[in-house]
């Protein structure tokens, strides 16, 4: 069943219990362009992913007592955690814990995947360990498809699945590797995890849509897996030496600023992956590196 996003803001069961949260379906993002990256290096995924939210202020900076929140990585695979096509379950498992931490109510964890979403979300490691930290697993059901109106220059009204409208926050957890159509897949690619619809039609024109898809649907915070990155034959992978060990994690409020940072630790300048240019000429952010407030650090 497709339904508008316009319905989203009349008082669901969740919102009438919290009469102040709006969903997330409110219109686009426009992230500020002076959001600060926290680059994190170090021997253990759980806690360079832990210090790299300390370092931008903490997860009570971004959740609040009582939220409900969308945790988001990419499930999209039927690979382990050693052939990184799917996020860390260990830098899942630090965002989840610092997120109940901050007083949250409910965690949830889902992807709309590639591959069979049971496969997925098993061998990936992802699902015993969110449910292990105390989070809801779901899978996308396509019977809880909205119409969002993204308001971009390519990407307007395209199903959305509800369940990430229907949340307080929404954390974004990709993980950083070499994609086949896009050049690269971090946070602002991973959003298409959250589409229903023929999501191969979005290929045309893929880095305006891409940067339509980020710049009209808010991500609250981005932590972007790079503890191990798949270099080549992305986004599928299944090769271990197509993987380099990297042992880092990114942290920062700003999408594109996330995402500038990761494409320069893969080793490609910003300037010239399409959908940070079209982010950039949306005003995003900064597409120099050299421009973007970073802070590097090892621990």
């Amino acid at each position: 069943m497709l339904v508008s996003s316009g319905l989203l803001m009349a008082p669901l069961a969740r919102a009438q219990a919290k009469p102040s949260a709006a969903p997330l379906a409110a219109g686009p993002s426009r992230p500020a362009s002076t959001g600060q990256v926290v680059q994190v290096r170090g021997a253990s995924p759980y806690e360079i992913t832990k210090r790299a939210v300390a370092e931008i202020g903490g997860m009570g900076k971004i959740v609040s007592r009582g939220d409900v929140v969308m945790v988001k990585p990419n499930i999209g695979w039927n690979r382990t955690e050693e052939q990184a096509a799917c996020t860390n379950p260990e830098v899942l498992r630090a965002v989840i814990e610092l997120t109940f931490a901050a007083g949250a109510k409910k965690v949830i964890v889902m992807d709309n995947t590639c591959h069979k979403a049971e496969d997925c979300y098993q061998r990936s490691g992802i699902e015993a360990m969110a449910r292990k930290a105390g989070a809801e697993v779901r899978f996308s059901d396509e019977n809880r498809l909205a119409v969002h109106d993204f308001r971009g220059e390519a990407l307007g009204k395209w199903p959305v699945f509800r369940d990430h409208l229907e949340v307080d926050k929404f954390i974004n957890v990709p993980i950083l590797k070499h994609h086949g159509s896009s050049g690269l897949t971090m946070a602002m690619k991973n959003l298409y995890g959250i589409l229903g619809g023929n999501r191969g039609k979005l290929h045309r024109d893929m880095g305006e849509n891409i940067a339509d898809a980020a710049n009209g649907f808010r991500s609250h915070l981005v932590v972007i897996d790079a503890w191990r990155v798949l270099m080549r034959n992305g986004p599928v992978g299944g090769r271990l030496s197509d993987v380099e060990l990297r042992q880092t994690v990114f942290a920062s409020t700003n999408i594109m600023h996330a995402d500038v940072a990761a494409a320069t630790l893969f080793g490609r300048d910003a300037r010239e992956v399409e959908f940070l240019q079209a982010a950039f000429a949306r005003k995003m952010g900064e597409i120099d590196i050299a421009r973007v407030p970073l802070k590097a650090l090892a621990i």
